[in-house]
């Protein structure tokens, strides 16, 4: 099987072939994507999750194939976790402001696509807009609350930025509901 990711962009490709890997028990698949940064994403994404890639470049084209299942693939158990994702801020860095709001909104969109999801996703600081004013963000915090993911919004930030009436998706905690969903977590990944 062949998969044309030509001209589309992160996190697309990788979206792409793990929906192709997930339909088979075995085989061979061979993606192209148009850039190094998706060729680098494919490939990590596979070998995370126990296939073999290997990338061949040519004129700004690269082709990864991915292998599934054989003798190649690793077998993982994976148990449920508690993740807690902290996000303090609208964006990702704070080198270049507007490419880390881009970045921030791939994150959450792309958390419901994750094979082991969060169970907890706060927003502190002024990562709370993401929640009241800025639509597009709140668009996918919802889909992932729909999930079952809880969705924590800090109170006293809310309070802060006078935002406390325009809380559109999650709930307002508190400093110590916050803390103890951060402190008996599994893992904390912090934005």
């Amino acid at each position: 099987m062949k998969i044309d990711a030509r001209g589309i962009a992160c996190p697309q490709p990788v979206l792409m072939i793990k929906d192709e890997l997930d339909k088979i028990e075995e085989g061979v698949i061979t993606i192209m994507v148009d850039n190094k940064g998706s060729s680098i994403n494919v490939k990590n994404f596979c070998e995370s999750n126990g296939h073999t890639a290997t990338v061949n470049e040519k004129d700004g084209c690269y082709s990864i194939v991915v292998a599934k299942g054989y003798d190649c693939a690793i077998a993982e158990e994976k148990s449920e976790s508690n993740i807690v994702v902290f996000i303090s801020g609208e964006c990702v860095g704070n080198e270049e402001p507007e490419l880390g709001k881009m970045l921030m909104k791939g994150f959450i969109g792309n958390i419901k696509n994750l094979d082991n999801k969060p169970k907890t996703v706060i927003f502190v600081n002024n990562g709370v807009r993401m929640l009241t004013t800025n639509e597009e963000t709140i668009a996918l915090v919802k889909e992932i609350a729909d999930m079952g993911i809880e969705v924590l919004a800090c109170g006293a930030c809310l309070e802060y930025f006078k935002l406390v009436d325009y809380l559109k998706v999650g709930v307002v905690s508190d400093a110590y509901t916050v803390s103890n969903k951060l402190f008996n977590a599994d893992k904390v990944i912090r934005l």
